[in-house]
Order: structure tokens, then C-alpha cells, then sequence
């Protein structure tokens, strides 16, 4: 089933939000596709090029799967063929390891980089592709040159494909301020002549900035607050005229960075007729989270320890601060653990806390499949699935 037939299901008897959820781990992987086939509604997997990478260069830091690997297992569980493969963020500059600071590569390099991973993706199937040159403007490239970037790479998955390929564009660094209108629709009207004039494929889902950002573990936007933001344009607003926009071309709608946002924001996704938004650390969050509860719950300090140790050495918690943050090192390690679950030595004390609590007749992977599930499910009960 194509990406169109399945968001044509979705919004033909009810608005139904296409959740795009990450896989952060093994867990999370297959908490997605039993949430897809027990609600018999799709779900978007969307994995990150740092998570999963295909094998020639060198594989992602989730479960160390290649893409290759990844596709396999994903399409090999999901029975009822509810899982669409969505690649997120695919671009240049989009590093595997999210070090900026050394090895840095050309443009050129980046872009041929790039080329080598989509080759992958388009020959393991994937459903949608998401063309996103946005680091170039931390790297001294123009918003003309990174919207070029988009029609070369939408022209060489043409180039490759044996069939029509679903795109997702964006070309905009995530903010906390909802993007206005005009602003928006200059930019896609300037990206679809340029798609147009070369004979290319227009979008499935356009990226706005709806004001939402994930830093720490909450969502800093203005789409989460209580009550306006002074200077900016409240989502109520925004939103709906923003639809109304895409929908003059034909497009839908797409959102990043719905982690953390509450119940009510979220159910307000499906009655504004957002067609589609992403979600993904938090689900890394929380099972990090509960590995150490239950650690602590039953006096496993030897993970704790070791655990927090290799997270907080790691650093990988940097990005996600906040200026002047208050984050201690609890927190850092709730919000980078993710990162390390494929660690040897991580997955040995994983392993021996595992074996302990058999013993206990326990299911430690049961026990945290429930809780990443149940934290995947609360986005799917708002976003309409349960109609």
C-alpha cells in the first residue's frame, strides 16, 4: 500500500494524525509494529541516517543495524504490512555520529556521501524519503544553494528508482517560533518551479515550523504553551492558515519534534488536520528511564553505575542542552542513554540484570516493551487512531 492510499484511509472517514515515530532500539522497533497491526493503521518508522545507516557506511548506533539489516526485520514482523519506512533527515552534513567538530567533509563529499545512503534506502523499498540539506546553512551555504541541494537529490533518487519514490521536503532548521505563512510559501513556491522546470517529482509532505523544539527532555515551543507567546503567532492561528497554504498546492502538512507535548496539544493535531507528525527521542527517553527504575527497584547498582558512567563519558547529552542549563547528571544520562544501548558492555549488564530477574519470573524486555509501548500508544489514542 503507497504512502497516498494509506494517508487516503486514514482521513476518509475521520482525521486521523500519521504518527511518524522513531526507532530508538530493538524495543521501540517492535512496539511500533505491534501498535501498527493491533490498531490495523499505519504508523511511520522514521529512522534518523545516525541510527540507521546502510553497511558501506558503516551502519547506525541503533542496534548497530545496517539499513539492509533494519528494512529486513522491520518487514519480516510487521505481518499485516502496516509499517511505512520513512528515512528522516536525509542530507548532507546529517552525520552518522553528530560530531561536527572534526572530519569535517566538502559539500561535494557530503553530497556524494549522501547519494551512497539514499542508493540504499530507495533499493530496500523504503515508503517516503525525507530531503533535508538544512545543515548547509550552518555551513556557509545560502537558502537558495540548500533548496538547490533538494532538486539534485530528489533528481538522483529519480535517477535510481525503478518506481515512483514519495518525498518529504524541508529545508529549515527546527524553531520554537511557528513559521510564518508568507515565508513558508515563498520558500515551497521556489522549490516547486525548480521541481517542476526539471521535471521532478512535488512533495507528498511539506516541513513548517508549527513551534515546536525539543530540548532536554521537553518540548521548549510555543505550540505547548498554556498562553501566547508575545510576539509570536499562537498556533491556533498559525496552523490552519498553514493547511489552507499547503493545500492551494496540493501538499500535506508534516511536523518534527512532537515529543513531549501534552495530552491536549496533542489531541488538537487531528481536530486542526495536521496530516502528520514525528516524534522520537522521548521514546529513548523512557526506556532509559525505565531500565533504571527498575534497577534501583531492585538494588541493581552495578548497572546504574556502569550505565551512567559510559553515557555521561560519551557526551552525546551536549546537544540537547539547553543555554544555561540546570540538567544534573541524572538527567543527562535519562537523555542520551539511548544512544549507548548497543554498547558491549552495556548490553552485558543489560543481559545480567536480565537473567537476574528471570529468576523472579520477571520479563525485564516485556516489562519495558509495555512501558516504551504504552508511551508510543498515548500519542496514537490522540492523534485518532483508536476511531
Amino acid at each position: 500500500m503507497s504512502v497516498l492510499s494509506n494517508l487516503s484511509e486514514n482521513f476518509s472517514q475521520t482525521r486521523i494524525t500519521l504518527l511518524g515515530a522513531g526507532p530508538m532500539s530493538v524495543v521501540s522497533t517492535d512496539a511500533i509494529i505491534e501498535l501498527a497491526n493491533k490498531y490495523n493503521r499505519s504508523i511511520a518508522m522514521i529512522p534518523s541516517r545516525r541510527q540507521i545507516e546502510c553497511e558501506e557506511l558503516g551502519g547506525g548506533y541503533v542496534n548497530k543495524w545496517t539499513t539492509e539489516e533494519f528494512t529486513s526485520y522491520v518487514r519480516t514482523h510487521d505481518k499485516a504490512n502496516k509499517v511505512l519506512l520513512s528515512r528522516d533527515h536525509s542530507g548532507p552534513w546529517q552525520f552518522q555520529t553528530g560530531d561536527t567538530s572534526t572530519n569535517v567533509p566538502s559539500h561535494k563529499e557530503a553530497m556524494n556521501e549522501v547519494k551512497v545512503s539514499l542508493k540504499i534506502d530507495i533499493e530496500s523499498d523504503f515508503d517516503l524519503i525525507h530531503i533535508d540539506p538544512s545543515p548547509g546553512l550552518k555551513f556557509g551555504l545560502s537558502q537558495e544553494q540548500v533548496e538547490d541541494d533538494i532538486i539534485e537529490l530528489v533528481e538522483f533518487c529519480v535517477s535510481v528508482s525503478k518506481k515512483q519514490i514519495n518525498f518529504e521536503i524541508g529545508a529549515d532548521e527546527q524553531s520554537f517560533e511557528p513559521e510564518s505563512v508568507d515565508s513558508a510559501e515563498e520558500a515551497l513556491v521556489r522549490i516547486l518551479n525548480k521541481l517542476r522546470k526539471n521535471h521532478l517529482p512535488e512533495p507528498v509532505f511539506y516541513v513548517v515550523q508549527t513551534g515546536t523544539k525539543v530540548m532536554e527532555t521537553r518540548n521548549i515551543g510555543s505550540f505547548n504553551s498554556e498562553i501566547s507567546v508575545e510576539g509570536m503567532i499562537p498556533p491556533s492561528v498559525q496552523v490552519p492558515k498553514m493547511l489552507k497554504m499547503l493545500g492551494k498546492y496540493g501538499l500535506r502538512m508534516k511536523e518534527h519534534n512532537a515529543d513531549y507535548l501534552s495530552d491536549d496539544s496533542l489531541t488538537w493535531h487531528s481536530r486542526y488536520g495536521i496530516h502528520a507528525a514525528n516524534v522520537a527521542p522521548e521514546f529513548g527517553v523512557v526506556e532509559t528511564r525505565a531500565l533504571i527504575e527498575i534497577a534501583k527497584r531492585y538494588n541493581y547498582n552495578f548497572f546504574i553505575e556502569k550505565f551512567s558512567r559510559i553515557v555521561l563519558e560519551n557526551r552525546k547529552w551536549e546537544k540537547w542542552m539547553l543555554k544555561d542549563s540546570l540538567a544534573s547528571d541524572f538527567d543527562k544520562v535519562e537523555i542520551a542513554g539511548h544512544y549507548h544501548f548497543s554498547d558491549l558492555e552495556i548490553i552485558e549488564i543489560r543481559e545480567k540484570m536480565k537473567n537476574d530477574l528471570a529468576t523472579k519470573n520477571l520479563d525485564l524486555d516485556k516489562i519495558v516493551r509495555t512501558i516504551v509501548a504504552d508511551s508510543i500508544d498515548r500519542y496514537l489514542k490522540a492523534f485518532g487512531y483508536a476511531q
